[in-house]
């Protein structure tokens, strides 16, 4: 009976984790010109949009880009009075006259409004941002500025949204980009529940092995441990290969379909753990973890980064992807294999959670498509 609640709890917590909407984040990429120009744009996610400022305007459930249009002053004026720059006291004035435009990233639609702004010449430029934090407790921005060859990147959250970040123009930022790729290639992780379903779906069966068409349970630790270990080795080598490869330029930027073999890989995991056809998971693992490492490729390129900062940018990023999986790692193995023992986990747990995870794929590849 302990066992059954303690799998009921854990799937209940899967449910919440797959219904509640992904973390939020807001992207802004600037230029800062000598001549004091600011140039970028903000990347907003529409629903998170949707929950502050009216876009519904017939309310009958469905978003239009007729309605958008219609929404654009009330769109700047939103932006204008979340978004602002400062050259000492001075306030820098914002435009947005440009039009909108959406952008699909990692199966989240954005609106991209481009914006520009003159500042008179400075040491020190300071931004303040306060959106969308009343649409999602977990929102973030990632602001990326670009200023002589310099990049610098900002992690904005709730408990400093309103407080003014000074960018000393002319630090050399190498080591603080670097520690904020790290944090990105963490947020990722945590951001693309994808990735972490597929990685998931893999440890659902770890503990366990096949045995005249039953799932019988791994006694030994140590081959648990050596199994987790060529999963986690062969998903680290390949994932990076991809990532490094196509962010240095090397790779070819894949299209969208990307996403959609992301979530094919998650669908086969679970056809695989339903009726098992590839015992050594290590191999395809690897070929999965080559798509998975573009899919952070596409992400990691809306960051942007410069060549002075490209590879220590990239190494971060994927320190920061490791990290993460590291913690997903630490938080379902203990449990699984405190599991395994169980029969009803091996008879209808391991099976239930996987049909779960298999609907969420099936969505993901038509949506997707």
């Amino acid at each position: 009976m302990i066992i059954r609640n303690i799998f009921f709890l854990f799937a209940l917590l899967f449910l919440n984790n797959v219904v509640a909407h992904e973390l939020s984040t807001t992207f802004i990429a600037a230029e800062l010109s000598e001549d004091g120009s600011l140039n970028g744009q903000v990347k907003l996610d529409v629903l998170d949009l949707k929950e502050v400022i009216t876009l519904d305007i017939d309310a009958n459930g469905e978003l239009t880009w007729g309605e958008l249009e219609v929404s654009k002053v009330i769109v700047h004026t939103y932006i204008s009075n979340g978004l602002r720059f400062f050259a000492g006291t001075d306030q820098c004035m914002l435009n947005l006259n440009s039009p909108l435009e959406l952008q699909e990233l990692n199966g989240v639609t954005y609106l991209v409004v481009p914006f520009s702004s003159e500042c008179p010449k400075m040491s020190k430029l300071r931004f303040e941002y306060s959106l969308l934090f009343d649409a999602a407790a977990n929102h973030k921005a990632i602001f990326s500025l670009l200023v002589e060859s310099q990049q610098h990147v900002f992690i904005v959250d709730d408990e400093n949204s309103r407080n003014s970040i000074d960018v000393s123009l002319n630090e050399n930022s190498s080591w603080a980009t670097f520690g904020a790729f790290i944090y990105q290639g963490i947020f990722h992780i945590l951001i693309g529940l994808d990735h972490i379903l597929f990685l998931f779906t893999l440890l659902l069966t770890l503990c366990l092995y096949r045995h005249l068409n039953e799932w019988k349970n791994i006694e030994s630790k140590k081959i648990i441990i050596r199994k987790t270990l060529v999963i986690i080795t062969a998903f680290t080598v390949a994932h990076s290969i991809t990532l490094s490869g196509t962010a240095l330029g090397i790779i070819p930027v894949m299209g969208s379909w990307i996403e959609v073999a992301i979530a094919a890989s998650i669908l086969f995991n679970v056809i695989n753990n339903l009726f098992p056809m590839i015992k050594k998971l290590g191999v395809i693992t690897f070929i999965f973890g080559l798509i998975h490492g573009m899919g952070f490729a596409g992400a990691l390129s809306e960051f942007g980064f410069t060549k002075e900062h490209q590879l220590l940018s990239v190494l971060g990023f994927n320190l920061g992807v490791e990290i993460g999986q590291l913690g997903v790692l630490i938080i379902f193995l203990p449990i699984l294999l405190w599991l395994r023992k169980s029969n009803y986990y091996k008879s209808y747990g391991m099976q239930l959670l996987s049909l779960l995870v298999g609907g969420l794929a099936i969505y993901w590849i038509v949506e997707r498509w």
